[in-house]
């Protein structure tokens, strides 16, 4: 059984949900997970995975080890395509048929023009964060040598440091909101609908605005899964994650109807 690609050009209207949606889109993103286990841990362990080669590979640079939580963050909206076509298939299937894992590795396809240009968006954004994340450790710590992990976080709670992280963890929570306005709604309508990317982005920024408080709440509770995959020595993603994205797609559900 297949599910058919429906274009629209139904105009897309934002709603008002409460707070307590969240916790909706949680429980329909883990009633989606135990329809398909194996689909959705697949893409939990390519984040696990991710977030060991990632650290491996940039031991040596002490700026990018502490950016790749904001990375995470920053690329996760993107990498989770694969999972809202899963819960859209599931949705389509209503448990009369089995998502495809192939097909969900190759939904972004039926919308290549809107996925690449947000990708180059959000590569812009990403290399602006490192840019400054380079430039924060530069005006904070006037040495030759950038400081090793190890002394980051041995002084990090110094009296003298916290101008340093302050700032450092100020600008990155500013791009990872950004980022998070930009996406929350607009990736799954690029899926769903194959809205262009300037579309699917304003409605995003407008689902924020009108729905402010249950988006904090939203994005408090992925910053908290987020955590608890990076504190379980980055094993914890293998569920966190799914469990983001599968919601994900439920808030857009609600977030954005069609007339």
């Amino acid at each position: 059984m297949d599910i058919t690609h429906q274009t629209s050009t139904d105009h897309p209207v934002v709603r008002h949900v409460m707070p307590s949606y969240a916790l909706r889109w949680l429980r329909l993103g883990w009633r989606d997970m135990k329809r398909a286990p194996a689909d959705t841990l697949f893409y939990g362990a390519v984040f696990v995975a991710m977030g060991y080669f990632l650290s491996y590979y940039f031991s040596a640079a002490p700026e990018v080890v502490i950016s790749l939580a904001t990375l995470f963050l920053l690329a996760g909206p993107f990498l989770a395509i694969g999972l809202y076509d899963l819960a859209r298939q599931i949705e389509a299937f209503d448990g009369q048929g089995r998502p495809s894992l192939l097909h969900s590795m190759s939904a972004w396809r039926g919308n290549i023009q809107a996925f690449s240009l947000y990708a180059v968006l959000l590569a812009v954004v990403v290399f602006a964060w490192f840019r400054v994340s380079l430039l924060m450790f530069a005006l904070f710590y006037e040495t030759a040598a950038l400081p090793s992990v190890g002394d980051i976080v041995n002084n990090a709670f110094l009296p003298e440091n916290f101008s340093f992280l302050l700032a450092y963890f100020g600008t990155g929570l500013l791009f990872a909101l950004v980022v998070f306005a930009s996406s929350v709604v607009a990736i799954p309508m690029m899926l769903d609908k194959e809205a262009d990317t300037i579309t699917a982005v304003v409605n995003s920024f407008q689902a924020v605005y009108k729905n402010l408080l249950t988006m904090v709440v939203w994005a408090a509770m992925i910053v908290l899964l987020t955590a608890i995959g990076f504190a379980t020595l980055y094993i914890g993603l293998i569920v966190t994650v799914p469990l983001i994205g599968l919601a994900s797609w439920h808030a857009y559900r609600d977030l954005v109807s069609y007339q």
